[in-house]
């Protein structure tokens, strides 16, 4: 049976009749009681409707037209040819966890589709469930698709990313451990928007290129980044951008450390600056519930306080790598 004469006959079907077809119903035979359609009422009729299948009796019975359009779907369904097939076909098969993946072949043939939902699926069961199917990650890096390239963003050569535009892209490239230097000078520079650099922050650990992208920012924008980004929300850099942005300061005076003792001053006594203060009250909460508590040893120079001390350091070390 040619794949235009089974488009035709299955124009209306929608993915759960061609799984029910395929893989549910009519599983020993070409003849099934009638109780178990209860579910599948629409695709009977349909059937009936194009001398697929008839009733006889209680019974269910297809036609030998509807015997060959079966035999011809389990044909299609594990061809290169699905690329051409129904949209609703090639979603069944995509997305039935029963099957075994497809071909590389076939996925990328309906990567190459007009479907987002097929293009997607095929490209995602390609990364990683087929064999060596991430061989074809590079290709899928270059897809129109963003969708599709984010699905090849950890697996492909990150240099194919260095003109990416959408920064979930860039995160996805950077999570993988592949983006190397040329990335983040590339990801860096003042001339990208402003959420790709957002995003390449990950990649920043020198101070002083820190220092030098915040240079290029507004001060809303400096907020966003250090917030995103507290291990570099330090002292005057992070001080520095909160003058630069009042209004947006407390979102970042939630996370900033090492603050110089005027900038704490300033904000304990104006009517603003509520980062801090809530801060510093719960300082004053742990600092007191800590004295109470540190009573239990002989001293400021007890070894058994010192072991605690510096276990609790270094869980907070591990807590914020």
């Amino acid at each position: 049976m040619e794949i235009k004469e089974i488009n035709e006959l299955t124009h209306n079907w929608t993915a759960d009749e061609f799984a029910d077809f395929l893989h549910y119903l009519l599983q020993h035979g070409d003849h099934e009681s009638m109780r178990g359609w209860w579910r599948s009422t629409s695709l009977l009729r349909k059937l009936e409707a194009a001398g697929l299948a008839e009733l006889d009796g209680g019974e269910v019975a297809l036609t030998p037209a509807g015997a060959e359009l079966k035999r011809a779907l389990y044909l299609l369904e594990e061809s290169d040819g699905l690329a051409g097939a129904r949209l609703n076909l090639r979603i069944h098969r995509l997305e039935d966890w029963h099957a075994a993946p497809l071909g590389a072949g076939t996925l990328m043939l309906l990567v190459a589709g007009r479907s987002g939902r097929a293009r997607v699926d095929a490209a995602r069961m390609l990364m990683e469930d087929v064999d060596g199917g991430r061989a074809y990650a590079d290709r899928l890096a270059k897809c129109w698709d963003p969708k599709v390239r984010i699905l090849a963003a950890p697996y492909a050569d990150p240099h194919l990313f260095l003109g990416e535009t959408d920064p979930d892209i860039i995160r996805a490239v950077i999570k993988s451990g592949h983006a190397d230097d040329v990335c983040r000078e590339r990801w860096t520079a003042s001339a990208w928007p402003f959420e790709i650099r957002l995003a390449a922050g990950a990649l920043v650990t020198d101070e002083g290129e820190a220092d030098r992208m915040l240079a290029t920012m507004t001060g809303h924008e400096r907020i966003r980044f250090l917030v995103e980004y507290p291990r570099l929300a330090v002292g005057r850099r992070a001080v520095n951008a909160c003058r630069a942005d009042d209004d947006h300061a407390p979102l970042l005076e939630t996370d900033m450390t090492r603050v110089p003792d005027e900038y704490l001053r300033e904000a304990l006594e104006s009517d603003r600056h509520w980062g801090i203060k809530l801060r510093v009250d719960d300082y004053k909460k742990a600092l007191r519930e800590t004295l109470l508590l540190e009573r239990l040893f002989t001293g400021p120079d007890s070894q058994v306080l010192a072991e605690v001390r510096e276990q609790v350091e270094t869980e907070i070390a591990k807590e914020e790598e």
